[in-house]
């Protein structure tokens, strides 16, 4: 009695229940560096786009402040290389006649084909004179239907500032012509007093058009924000910034844009193109506003750099385009960030790995123990049986410590089994992510060398097939997280297509390994049922399991999966290809701890545990075997919608 008491103790430290690991702790603690690595994935693809975009638009800006330099030069070689000309026309003899006495007409037609003759370059489109009233007295358009001799334009900033002895610069649309154009005036002195204006208008088409010709976006806005030339013809005559009343009565004295409305040039945001002070700004403009914008309303980001042209009381902006920059930022930020993720995440696998091993090892350590201890301890009671001289109630009581050394034995098994079971599962899920971190390894470092060629649409690409493969590795460890879920007491709709699926993925890389076909036939689309998912899939995988392992050698391997409405009950019938169901087996099919599976592949609570959950479910679970071969195993729950 004393060695049985000191057997009990021993097998008492090898207990199942004094140090349980359960599926939800192991799945905790593989989600818990998934959730840190997902974490840092956010931050660092965060702060490396926001560090590369902010290099691209540096170098963007540089380099569109080299621009606007070069194109400010050429416009004031274009606006400088008339400034002359009105006061060269003031000192010929028969402008200054003109103006000195009485009209007469053949001064007015000398003068008239003076002016023509002058006006032969392109880019000048017309000259003309004015007396000291502001009425046109001579023009070299004077052929023409819209000719200006006649007209008074003393209405004109131009015309005021050379009566007053300064040279007149002034941008405006023709009153006569309808025509845009720069003016550039001069007084016209005789006897020492100014007797009239001279004034040459001139054409900054040519202008516009190679600015155009070059790509760039470019606006010039004068001292009201009002563009006055761009690039993009329909920005023309537009405001940068709103007008205020006052402004607006000075345009209408002065005539300068007709009757234009000068609608507001503004970006997506509400804001103006310009910051305050001019200085340039990031911003995005709509598709209504922009031609070159595709016709499905694209927002193109872009970045406003200014310069100012004092003289003509001018700023100069140039819009560059920021797609190309944040194309940039995104790829390399995404390369950067998977490099480092793939590196930790195979740090993280090569730990995990050796854990399991180790888990694995210690395992199996504990079972050959407990399995020697036992056979060390039932040859010793055999042999104080056969040796001692017992009476009957001796020989009974011994044999019920043996029973007892036996139950607790089969407990320390149970435990041992659940341990190895683990450790299986544990591979399983190292099986399927295996592959998932190749084929992410591989597409990283496609990527870098499509960053290192510029070849950013492949890239993008590459990373896109990233993604996918990562969501995949997602899926499975959330299956593993769901099916360790303790399971509640209520009762919701469950779609049975969902638990279906969702028990296949947890059973995959056994039905691989089995090489199983699997087809599921839903005669019902969009079955529900009135159940618990967690329980309703751990059915599912129980069975699943079962038909798997007992196709196992057969010549034809292949699970089947029905379901269909039965009055007011949903039915999921699972058939296989087996041997099918022992008649001996049948009183004890659903019996705790009834296998017939070799030791070691099951302990015989599977069909227990099903029926009891199927029971709970208000349902119910049954077995036949089909009449072509194999078992077929039919759940039936009650239906979560109305009647049918």
């Amino acid at each position: 009695m004393l060695a049985v008491g000191t057997a009990g103790r021993k097998l008492g430290r090898s207990d199942p229940d004094s140090d349980p690991m359960p599926l939800t702790r192991a799945v905790t603690r593989l989600l818990q560096p998934l959730l840190a690595l997902g974490l840092l994935a956010v931050v660092l693809g965060l702060g490396s786009y926001q560090a590369f975009l902010s290099r691209e638009v540096a170098q963007v800006a540089e380099a569109s402040q080299l621009r606007l330099d070069f194109y400010r030069r050429t416009m004031a070689q274009t606006l400088e290389e008339f400034r002359l000309l009105p006061t060269v026309l003031g000192l010929d003899g028969r402008v200054r006649g003109l103006l000195a006495g009485p009209q007469a007409a053949a001064q007015v037609d000398a003068v008239n084909r003076y002016l023509e003759d002058v006006s032969q370059d392109p880019v000048i489109h017309v000259l003309y004179l004015l007396d000291a009233g502001g009425r046109v007295l001579a023009s070299s358009n004077w052929r023409e239907p819209n000719s200006f001799v006649g007209n008074n334009y003393g209405f004109r900033p131009y015309f005021h500032d050379a009566m007053d002895g300064r040279p007149g610069r002034f941008f405006g649309v023709g009153v006569t012509t309808q025509e845009a154009g720069y003016f550039l005036s001069a007084p016209v002195y005789v006897g020492g007093t100014v007797t009239g204006v001279a004034v040459v208008k001139i054409r900054l088409d040519a202008l516009e058009d190679a600015w155009r010709r070059s790509g760039d976006l470019l606006l010039v806005a004068d001292r009201l924000g009002v563009v006055v030339l761009s690039s993009t013809p329909n920005w023309k005559f537009r405001s940068l910034f709103p007008l205020r009343g006052a402004d607006r009565e000075a345009l209408a004295r002065t005539r300068q844009y007709l009757n234009a409305d000068l609608p507001l040039l503004q970006a997506t945001d509400g804001q103006p193109i310009l910051g305050p002070g001019g200085q340039g700004r990031r911003l995005s403009l709509a598709g209504a506003s922009l031609p070159f914008v595709d016709t499905g309303g694209r927002v193109q980001p872009l970045l406003s750099e200014s310069i100012d042209l004092p003289d003509y009381g001018w700023r100069l902006v140039i819009l560059s385009d920021l797609t190309d920059a944040q194309k940039l930022a995104t790829v390399m930020a995404a390369a950067l960030t998977l490099s480092i993720l793939l590196l930790l995440m195979l740090i993280g696998l090569w730990r995990m790995r050796r854990r399991r091993t180790e888990e694995r090892r210690a395992a199996r350590a504990a079972l050959e123990r407990v399995q020697a201890d036992l056979e060390a301890r039932i040859a010793e009671r055999t042999a104080e049986l056969l040796t001692a001289n017992r009476t009957l109630e001796d020989r009974v009581s011994s044999l019920k410590d043996a029973e007892q050394i036996l139950t607790r034995t089969r407990d320390t098994a149970v435990q041992a089994g659940k341990l190895a079971v683990l450790g299986q599962m544990a591979a399983g899920v190292t099986h399927e992510l295996n592959q998932p971190l190749a084929a992410l390894t591989t597409l990283a470092d496609n990527a870098r060398r499509f960053i290192e060629r510029d070849k950013p649409e492949a890239a993008a690409e590459n990373l896109d097939h990233i993604a996918r493969v990562a969501q995949r590795m997602g899926r499975i460890v959330a299956q593993l997280k769901t099916f360790s879920r303790k399971s509640g007491d209520a009762l919701t709709p469950v779609d049975v297509a969902d638990a279906i699926d969702n028990a296949l993925l947890l059973v995959e890389s056994k039905r691989q390994a089995a090489d199983v076909t699997v087809t599921v036939r839903h005669g019902a689309p969009g079955l529900t049922v009135k159940a618990d998912i967690t329980r309703l899939e751990q059915v599912i995988v129980n069975l699943a399991v079962n038909a798997i392992d007992a196709m196992e050698g057969a010549a034809a391997r292949e699970l089947s999966i029905d379901t269909c409405i039965e009055g007011a009950e949903g039915i999921i019938c699972l058939r296989d290809t087996g041997g099918g169901i022992d008649p001996q087996v049948w009183p004890h099919l659903f019996e705790p701890f009834f296998t017939t599976k070799p030791i070691g592949k099951g302990l015989g609570l599977g069909l227990a545990i099903s029926r009891l959950i199927a029971e709970s479910l208000h349902g119910s679970l049954t077995a036949a075997n089909d009449d072509g071969g194999g078992a077929c195993f039919e759940l039936r729950l009650p239906l979560a919608r109305g009647e049918f």
